[in-house]
């Protein structure tokens, strides 16, 4: 049984291998008779609740089976993924449940992830914290992708600050690494890999000693991607790992591991430094609060256009098998089909207001504002703003659902693929503001005591 990964399109296409593991990190945070929390960092695209099918929700599944194991409350969990685009399709894109086996593989994708928790749980001993935060250089790892549709290119917005936390105690340490950027460097490939954050991980873990395990925690990347390497990039565009008749190119997949491999090593360069420089402690409460709240829905137009759209390309495919027309042909009607398929499957789900988990995690001084989807870094600045001397606010994206991108509204007057009709754009104009304001509300009251008791 193979699952699919994401790809571009054709979507849905099988794995060809594995070229690195895909792990499931977690650390569990306490005091001494006072509340403890979970995180879970997952190299995972994200991963949306309905994936189990209907009347089902996956991480409250997953949340219900650790309090059964260790006690810890749902609200205190976190499931984050990583938003590696070389996983396999558990972003709802297009149904995961309609291949062969998936829902055998699902039940176990779960029990790991419990797994992990559970382990985390029982692994907790008394430690000193500190933390500490860095920038990368501008332009090397992360740039805006989005920056030709800002009325000044040049001042388009980027996160170039990787935050750090460290946990320690005599022979044992665990590392928290913060940072927004797509992990799209082997992105619509047939290799499952962890992309540069699983390079980093390993090797902070290697470096770092003693360390069980270092998690990234994937920041507001919605807007931010690497910005073109001369190796993997030829005129403006990624080298295809497929040729013209959708054969396999070893050598272009080749040099995108290894750019992978460069860029996870840099990242990690920085991660290590800021490690070995942090030196605020952290101490205070550990305690979690979370919300959910109904926002808006997308617009969505008629239905009709794109219902004959899709039968017109349904009868062009059709054709195409029947007279035996080239691979490339039938990979590219392919395409062209499940294109139509997928804006009908968003016009299929409506209006209705969209539940949303927003989750706010206070680790001392440290707060991760945790939103379930792909927010633009225009709302991390938002988040990273309610810092002060007394406190650090991270945003953490792709987080407990996988409701795709969250924009700040001036997004919705560009001309730009992420607020094109699709599953990656189910939330409206205002709903990204809405969530993260509420996030940012939540730290407050985790603050000042009024989300506790």
């Amino acid at each position: 049984m193979t699952i699919p990964y994401l790809g571009g399109i054709p979507r849905h296409s099988p794995y060809f291998g594995v070229h690195d593991a895909l792990h499931a990190r977690a650390v569990a945070f306490g005091e001494v008779g006072g509340e403890t929390v979970i995180v879970i960092a997952v190299d995972a695209l994200g991963i949306n609740n309905d994936i189990l099918g209907p009347d089902r929700d996956f991480t409250a599944e997953v949340r219900g089976a650790i309090e059964d194991a260790t006690g810890v409350p749902p609200s205190h969990v976190l499931v984050a993924s990583s938003h590696t685009h070389s996983s396999p399709e558990t972003g709802d894109v297009r149904r995961l449940l309609d291949t062969p086996g998936a829902d055998e593989w699902l039940a176990r994708f779960a029990e790991l992830l419990v797994s992990s928790a559970v382990l985390a749980f029982e692994d907790r001993r008394p430690v000193t914290a500190r933390r500490g935060r860095g920038e990368v250089v501008r332009g090397t790892l992360a740039v805006n992708r989005n920056a030709w549709a800002y009325p000044d290119p040049a001042a388009a917005p980027d996160d170039p600050e990787v935050d750090v936390l460290v946990l320690e105690a005599p022979g044992w340490s665990s590392v928290l690494y913060n940072f927004a950027n797509h992990p799209v460097y082997v992105q619509v490939q047939p290799y499952a890999s962890a992309d540069f954050p699983g390079v980093t991980s390993d090797f902070v873990e290697r470096n770092v000693p003693g360390c069980r395990a270092a998690l990234f925690l994937q920041g507001a990347c919605g807007n931010q991607s690497p910005p073109p390497d001369p190796l993997t990039h030829q005129n403006g565009a990624g080298k295809p790992p497929f040729d013209a008749e959708y054969q396999l190119l070893p050598e272009n997949v080749r040099d995108a591991f290894a750019h992978t491999e460069r860029m996870g090593m840099a990242l990690a360069a920085k991660v290590l430094e800021v490690v070995e420089a942090a030196d605020t402690p952290v101490s205070g409460p550990v305690s979690a609060v979370s919300e959910r709240l109904a926002v808006a829905s997308r617009d969505l137009p008629d239905r009709a256009p794109f219902q004959r759209e899709w039968e017109a390309r349904r009868q062009a495919l059709d054709d195409a098998v029947a007279s035996g027309a080239p691979r490339a042909e039938i990979v590219r009607l392919t395409g062209q089909l499940q294109e139509t398929e997928e804006q009908l499957v968003a016009i299929d789900r409506g209006t209705d207001p969209i539940s949303a988990e927003v989750q706010v995690l206070r680790l001392g001084d440290v707060a991760l504002a945790c939103l379930p989807g792909e927010p633009f870094v225009e709302l991390g600045f938002v988040l990273k703003q309610r810092s002060d001397d007394g406190r650090r606010v991270l945003p953490v994206g792709y987080a407990n659902d996988y409701l795709g991108y969250l924009t700040d509204p001036e997004a919705w007057d560009r001309p730009i693929y992420e607020v094109s009709l699709g599953a990656w754009t189910r939330i409206g104009r205002f709903g990204g503001t809405e969530l993260t304001q509420r996030a940012a509300e939540l730290v407050d009251r985790l603050w000042d005591g009024s989300a506790l008791g």
